[in-house]
């Protein structure tokens, strides 16, 4: 009984210590005491340079790495298909899936940063790149203010389960997705597809990578969107730890305008934009 009651008291004196720092306005550690859970992260097991080049490699993992530091805290990475990735955030078996755009259908079971007016607060973004029309040399299909031309009932190339595959039926096309870029660049090389959508600084890696490719693809007007990729989070789980949640994206901000992040941006970008 007595070593019961000296637990309490040493409980009450713990709540009681937590209690008086906040009242004197002290900062207490969001992981004070016992050490917050691993947070689960999934990202897609293709390649989308710079920002996922590898297992846990690329910009994002630099950028995940720098908030790991600030905040004391431990993520856990899974690689899945892209849409095995947001299917397992959707459920919950995942906390957040790595540089997801912003769309609505995500959003009913995904929370993004936001501001007071509930729009999305984009200093709290991981990123942001581009998706761009590609199409064979000899293709008469042509991508003119938001419009294509010559396209028939032929379908557009997109990745599997990227948003911008849906801004393409929106506008009224088909779509035939395919796993990676890669992919979608052999089809257009066999002649599979005429046009496919890329993202900007992947696609400037594929061209680096194999030059014969500038012969058979070839960049097609402006781009399809630009869009800002954020760490989404299952909502529950939002819900459930608002309060590290949000220091999660308020510390990815501070990584991103990091000195340590943008060197290696700068160094990447630049490498890829300068054809071989």
């Amino acid at each position: 009984m007595a070593v019961l009651s000296l637990k309490r008291q040493a409980g009450w004196g713990m709540r009681r210590a937590l209690a008086l720092g906040c009242a004197l306005g002290m900062a207490v550690p969001l992981h004070a005491g016992a050490a917050e859970a691993p947070v689960s992260l999934c990202f897609e097991d293709t390649m989308v340079y710079p920002w996922i080049t590898g297992e846990a490699r690329g910009l994002a993992f630099l950028e995940l790495g720098l908030v790991e530091k600030e905040l004391n805290l431990k993520f856990e990475y899974q690689r899945l298909p892209w849409r095995r990735c947001l299917l397992e955030v959707q459920l919950g078996r995942m906390h957040a899936a790595i540089a997801a755009s912003y769309n609505k259908e995500r959003a009913v079971w995904g929370s993004y940063p936001t501001l007071a007016d509930g729009s999305l607060n984009r200093e709290l973004r991981m990123h942001t790149d581009s998706f761009h029309v590609y199409r064979r040399v000899d293709s008469p299909v042509r991508w003119q203010q938001q419009r294509f031309e010559n396209l028939g009932s032929q379908p557009v190339g997109v990745q599997l389960g990227y948003s911008v595959g849906k801004n393409i039926e929106e506008l009224g096309y088909p779509i035939k997705s395919a796993r990676s870029s890669d992919d979608l660049a052999r089809m257009l090389t066999h002649g599979v597809l005429q046009v496919a959508v890329l993202q900007n600084f992947e696609a400037m890696r594929l061209l680096n990578a194999s030059p014969s490719l500038r012969k058979l693809m070839v960049e097609e007007g402006a781009p399809v969107k630009v869009a800002d990729q954020y760490l989404v989070f299952n909502t529950a789980f939002f819900e459930a730890k608002p309060a590290l949640v949000k220091s999660i994206w308020a510390a990815l901000e501070k990584a991103r305008k990091s000195k340590t992040y943008l060197d290696e941006e700068a160094l990447r970008l630049t490498h890829e934009s300068r054809p071989r």
